[in-house]
């Protein structure tokens, strides 16, 4: 079969598109034709610094397809399902399993970083990660959902626990996560504020459903139109995945008793706090952590209803990926970055 995989660490000029052995399913597994991929940030950091679990090994955290095998133990899932898979895989032995808090698996292993992933004509995977999504939705849309859906609604739903009623900033809302947590907040009837560092971007969210949008580059210090915009109160809750360069804004954009969830650090994972900001408020300050089972099966019952879709941006042909890599670098696109094969 033709893949995407590296023999080394490095730059996208690592990456080799090829042949690869046809992988084959064992009991409780399920044999995918992958349709699409899509490009994650973390998929770059795979890339420049090795995979862990070895070389050769083929690219993509994110996938859907069709069910081309199933093994024994699969769950009730038949040739020709469409199905999206959920990048983690879990041990379900552990103690944190067997405790139902397999977030916090001891021996999880991911798609396309610690084993074989969704860039390649065919993937094998567990059964219990994957999920069927309804004929509506296209496979490059569906590629696009499990890392951002599933990291949005963790943050949104499960850490920051958002209600209909609140007022939300949203960073990022050209980023994959950044989009998809519009969606999210939107089903639930709350208002969302959200920042992009160029005004198609903002266009493009305001489509999405966002309520207000500010561009942080006109607007470096976009707590004070946060306050504007709510009246002096702040926002209810600040979802983030930029990280330092905005960490301070965040901070003083939050109302009394406000909370914070960061999921990313893209522009930077140090910064100096002022401490009185937290403690005089009084802010509550989370991170994103694992993501489990549970929060992934509910997040589809939305995308199965109607309710949430990837987005997508660019997409390219598998032999393509290095060309993605590169466009994921430059930032210069709205949603996610997709590979159809």
């Amino acid at each position: 079969m033709k893949a995407v995989y590296i023999n080394e660490a490095g730059g996208p000029e690592v990456m080799i598109y090829g042949d690869r052995p046809n992988p084959e399913p064992e009991p409780g597994e399920v044999l995918i034709r992958v349709r699409s991929s899509a490009i994650n940030f973390a998929d770059l950091g795979v890339r420049s610094r090795g995979a862990t679990g070895g070389f050769p090994r083929i690219l993509g955290l994110d996938m859907a397809g069709e069910v081309v095998q199933a093994g024994s133990d699969s769950l009730g899932l038949q040739p020709g399902d469409r199905v999206l898979v959920d990048n983690r895989v879990k041990c379900g032995t552990c103690e944190n399993c067997l405790q139902s808090i397999d977030q916090y698996c001891s021996n999880q292993k991911r798609l396309g970083a610690d084993i074989d992933g969704g860039h390649a004509e065919y993937c094998v995977v567990p059964a219990i990660n994957v999920y069927r999504f309804s004929d509506d939705m296209s496979f490059e849309e569906a590629a696009a959902l499990p890392i951002a859906g599933h990291t949005a609604w963790h943050c949104v739903m499960t850490r920051g626990q958002l209600q209909p009623w609140e007022d939300i900033l949203i960073q990022a809302a050209g980023s994959g996560v950044g989009s998809t947590g519009i969606q999210i907040a939107k089903h639930i009837g709350a208002r969302v504020i959200t920042t992009a560092g160029s005004d198609w971007k903002l266009e493009r969210a305001k489509g999405l459903g966002a309520d207000e949008v500010i561009n942080y580059n006109d607007t470096p210090n976009f707590s004070e139109r946060i306050m504007e915009l709510t009246n002096g109160r702040g926002v209810d809750m600040v979802f983030d995945v930029v990280g330092a360069a905005v960490w301070e804004q965040n901070l003083r954009s939050l109302k009394p008793g406000g909370r914070l969830v960061i999921t990313g650090t893209t522009s930077g994972n140090r910064t100096d706090m002022d401490l009185s900001i937290l403690q005089g408020r009084p802010l509550t300050l989370m991170g994103s952590g694992g993501r489990p089972r549970r929060t992934f099966g509910e997040m589809m019952k939305v995308v199965n209803a109607g309710g949430l879709r990837g987005v997508v941006g660019r997409t390219f042909p598998l032999e393509g990926a290095a060309e993605a890599h590169r466009t994921m670098a430059s930032r210069d696109f709205f949603g996610k970055l997709v590979l159809s094969h």
